[in-house]
């Protein structure tokens, strides 16, 4: 009877190293391929924050040149409006200049005349001599009528020079104002130029400009593409990877009873779980996890919250070095920012086992954790923006307290 239950122990056993025999390639295999799901998810992920940091900067450069262009069309229509008073200006002044012509053309005639008179008179001197006047003179009839002769004869000859010397005075003055005319016409027409010249120049800048605006929301429209491709894509091999865990999860059974606190104290919490304001953008956003930071900055250790294998270990974008933990049922543990990784990717580690240490790398703003419990076997919490599944679990309910 005991050889008989030793044959019978023994056959068991037999059958049970045969099982674990032929399932250990099939957990291998398994364990492969989610890490590469996971690898290929993660660099998903990567490309996705990438079209998003180049399309947030490409919507800043979109404002910035819809007002660079604003300022232009007012700048434009500054110049037009300038141009237009100037034509305005120009137009009086060239209205004035005709004024003074006419007026010039007056006052040559008129000097033109009496230097015609007075070569009458000069040419009737040569003729005659001064004989005429002597014989006015002395056809006086009392010495009273020769005094008057000779006054008037005086006054003749004052007048005619007095007269010609206000009509030249005022030819030269005449003269003066039209060249002053003149030389503001021509600034006013220089300066119409110019205006003409900085108001096509504008005009060149408006049209590069709104070229560049349109290439630049061409490739918006590009970014808002790819970034819905890569969300879908995301989507797809997150269902991969849950299908993956849960083919998987003979090895572990899920998170029995607490989860241990991260890492090691002291610490507190700097941003919980839920809304917040972005630290960076200062936008409202989902916070899938909650930051634990050092007291005073330190590299704490950080630790395993529970039994579980190390599905990737390694530097993971807005995270920075990070690393995930297939706890089995579904079950993830995620931690961000370390400074330092010690846990390989494949390693299976014990609960409180140090994985890492503290830090600020990737998108953070300060020595912190960061922390996420997703849960793939669970209801999702809520969706993304793409409407897939988010599956990241408010961390601080598998906790008894704040773990410190």
């Amino acid at each position: 009877m005991k050889t008989k239950n030793t044959r019978l122990y023994l056959l068991v056993l037999a059958a049970i190293a045969l099982f674990l025999a032929a399932a250990a390639p099939a957990y291998a295999y398994l364990s492969e391929e989610i890490e590469e799901k996971q690898e290929e998810l993660e660099e998903v992920e990567e490309r996705h924050r990438r079209e998003e940091s180049e399309l947030e900067q490409r919507l800043n450069r979109e404002a910035a040149l819809e007002e660079e262009l604003e300022r232009l069309e007012n700048r434009l229509s500054e110049l037009k409006a300038e141009q237009d008073q100037l034509q305005l200006e120009i137009e009086e002044v060239k209205e004035e200049i005709g004024q003074v012509e006419s007026e010039l053309a007056e006052a040559e005639a008129r000097l033109k005349e009496q230097e015609e008179l007075l070569n009458l008179r000069l040419r009737a001197i040569q003729q005659h001599g001064w004989v005429s006047y002597i014989e006015v003179l002395f056809d006086s009839t009392s010495f009273n009528d020769f005094l008057t002769r000779l006054y008037n004869l005086s006054m003749i000859a004052s007048n005619d020079i007095s007269l010609i010397e206000d009509i030249q005075e005022e030819k030269e003055i005449i003269e003066a104002w039209k060249s002053e005319l003149e030389q503001k016409k021509s600034e006013l027409e220089a300066m119409r130029d110019q205006v003409a010249a900085n108001e096509q120049e504008m005009q060149r800048a408006k049209e590069d400009r709104e070229t560049v605006l349109a290439q630049l929301q061409d490739d918006i429209n590009k970014n808002m593409q790819a970034i819905k491709d890569l969300e879908e894509e995301a989507q797809r091999l997150d269902s991969v990877i849950r299908e993956l865990v849960a083919k998987a999860e003979s090895q572990f059974s899920g998170v029995d009873g607490e989860l241990k606190w991260p890492i090691e104290p002291p610490t507190w919490i700097s941003s919980g779980y839920g809304y917040r304001n972005d630290p960076f953008s200062g936008n409202r956003a989902w916070h899938g996890g909650v930051d634990v930071a050092p007291k005073g900055g330190a590299a704490n250790y950080i630790l395993a919250a529970a039994e579980g294998e190390v599905i990737y270990s390694g530097w993971n974008g807005g995270y920075g070095n990070c690393i995930m933990i297939d706890h089995g049922a579904g079950t993830v543990t995620l931690y961000a920012h370390m400074s330092s990784l010690i846990a390989d990717k494949g390693e299976v580690v014990s609960r409180g086992q140090r994985i890492g240490r503290a830090g600020t790398t990737g998108y953070s703003t300060g020595v912190h954790l960061h922390f996420e419990v997703r849960e793939y076997e669970k209801a999702p919490v809520r969706s993304y923006p793409s409407g897939s599944p988010d599956h990241r679990y408010d961390p601080m309910q598998y906790f008894g307290g704040t773990g410190n």
